[in-house]
């Protein structure tokens, strides 16, 4: 196990034609430093998720890889901070909207069920302008561009066994 006081995960999805894709998610975990920016790069992810994906679902799968990685490596924190540029993600994480899509509930059931394997002692959620989330933006779009382009492998730049 690998103990954080407080890790920020950015986490972003992208459809292009919204609903039908193709889409991607991209996501980057980091310590906060003492100012509450971020601080030591821990990990980086991104996966090209395919077509008949809508932006949300891709949000969400983002986040989803981010949780996993962290069970997956036996990080552990005191303070995680979750932080997405999509404010009905955010939001629906946080208890403020409803979730009522069937096309969403799962995804959402999954991340809250991730979010219990994760050992943190509080959690908060942050909804950020795009230019704040732009790591994990560009990973999320890299992981289109890479399939449309016929260069994504297996064996991609990232530190995580998802991509």
């Amino acid at each position: 196990m690998t103990y954080y006081h407080r890790l920020i995960i950015n986490f972003d999805g992208a459809s292009r034609r919204n609903p039908h894709g193709p889409a991607g998610c991209g996501w980057v975990i980091h310590e906060m430093n003492d100012n509450g920016s971020e601080g030591n790069f821990i990990a980086k992810g991104q996966k090209y998720l395919g077509h008949n994906i809508s932006n949300n679902q891709a949000e969400y799968e983002g986040i989803e890889a981010a949780l996993q990685y962290m069970v997956d490596n036996g990080i552990e924190c005191y303070g995680l901070y979750i932080r997405g540029d999509s404010e009905v993600v955010i939001n629906q994480l946080d208890g403020v909207y409803e979730v009522r899509s069937p096309n969403i509930r799962g995804y959402y059931n999954t991340v809250v069920n991730l979010l219990g394997c994760v050992s943190y002692h509080f959690v908060k959620y942050r909804h950020v302008e795009r230019h704040m989330n732009d790591v994990a933006d560009e990973l999320a779009n890299d992981a289109i561009h890479e399939m449309e382009d016929g260069i994504w492998t297996a064996d991609s730049d990232s530190d995580s066994d998802w991509y």
